[in-house]
């Protein structure tokens, strides 16, 4: 599916819990909150402490080191909590 979504193409992946550590029910916000900085800034932060990614991340776009600068128009926020509590949200920038 996400191949069909993408097309070919390779978004740039982030992560903040390295930063933050699990914050329960605010996690999904502050992902969001970063997000919504990230189209503002068109600064897509690293995942912090990401070194040597895992085979199974192979061909994926992890943002590591330092920030990466983009032209971003959309951003996709994955929150999957426990027990099935789980939620999705899309945001575009500013026109």
């Amino acid at each position: 599916v996400t191949g069909r979504v993408f097309a070919g193409a390779r978004p740039a992946l982030t992560g903040i819990k390295s930063l933050t550590g699990h914050t329960s029910g605010s996690a999904g916000l502050l992902s969001l909150i970063v997000a919504v900085r990230s189209l503002d800034t068109g600064l897509v932060p690293p995942i912090a402490g990401l070194t040597d990614p895992l085979p199974e991340g192979e061909g994926l776009h992890l943002v590591a080191g330092r920030p990466l600068a983009a032209s971003l128009r959309v951003a996709q926020v994955n929150s999957f909590g426990f027990g099935g509590v789980n939620a999705v949200a899309i945001v575009g920038g500013a026109a």
